[in-house]
């Protein structure tokens, strides 16, 4: 699935109206996350949560606003993800990714478990 496709499911958006407007805040999102941090990870995770949010909130809120307004301003959640993003080098993401696939097995069994 393309990332305009993913966006426009994040937003429940299911008609072409838009689809030129999505991909410049695409474009912009990830020119955003350049800007914060240095770096797009294309295909990981967090970075399309991120861009996702960003152009989720520059759907939602069109227009420009004064300071001090409602929707103006990043949200909180996307500000901390770049953060966390930030200082996370790319080999750590690597990794992270991996850890992902998969998953470590747990014993669920009560062997040896004293209940008593």
């Amino acid at each position: 699935m393309d990332l305009l496709s993913v966006v426009k499911h994040y937003l429940k958006v299911e008609h072409d109206a838009d689809d030129h407007l999505l991909s410049q805040y695409i474009t912009a999102a990830k020119s955003y996350i350049v800007n914060a941090i240095g770096r797009y990870t294309e295909g990981h995770a967090q970075f399309e949560v991120v861009l996702q949010m960003l152009v989720a909130h520059w759907y939602e809120n069109r227009g420009m606003y004064e300071s001090g307004t409602t929707g103006s301003s990043i949200p909180f959640t996307v500000e901390h993800l770049l953060t966390q993003l930030r200082y996370t080098s790319e080999g750590e993401q690597d990794h992270e990714e991996e850890n992902q696939r998969t998953p470590a097995q747990t014993d669920l069994s009560k062997e040896g478990v004293d209940t008593g």
